[in-house]
């Protein structure tokens, strides 16, 4: 359920009616004291896991060839073998060297290192 829950937290982010969108008050700087404290790294790795599988769905339901609808590009392409750790920690990383992205909508700043860390070929 907290999955689902954040999975459509992040599909809202990835929306493109600004008027329709709805975000959390959780930016950069909040969300890697959350992915750094060991007491909230869990509640951190499904945040990304959500919002990674959110725009994994989101490009199956709407793939580049425009058999479902108008095509969209392919934004990221998580392997399956790498773990929400692993995600954890390229967001951490990320975030880190662009400390820029701190006051920036954490949803958006886990999108942008995923897409930086994993970029569809």
């Amino acid at each position: 359920m907290k999955t689902l829950l954040l999975a459509a937290t992040a599909l809202l982010a990835l929306s493109t009616q600004a008027d329709a969108a709805r975000f959390s008050a959780i930016n950069g700087n909040k969300l890697l004291q959350i992915c750094t404290n060991p007491k909230t790294t869990t509640s951190c790795t499904a945040y990304i896991e959500g919002i990674s599988d959110t725009m994994s769905l989101y490009q199956e339901l709407r793939p580049q060839d425009g058999s479902k609808g108008d095509s969209l590009p392919a934004y990221v392409c998580v392997p399956t073998e790498v773990t929400g750790v692993r995600q954890r920690d390229t967001v951490v990383n990320y975030l880190k060297s662009h400390p820029d992205s701190a006051s920036r909508q954490a949803a958006g700043v886990v999108a942008d290192a995923l897409r930086e860390a994993f970029a569809c070929r």
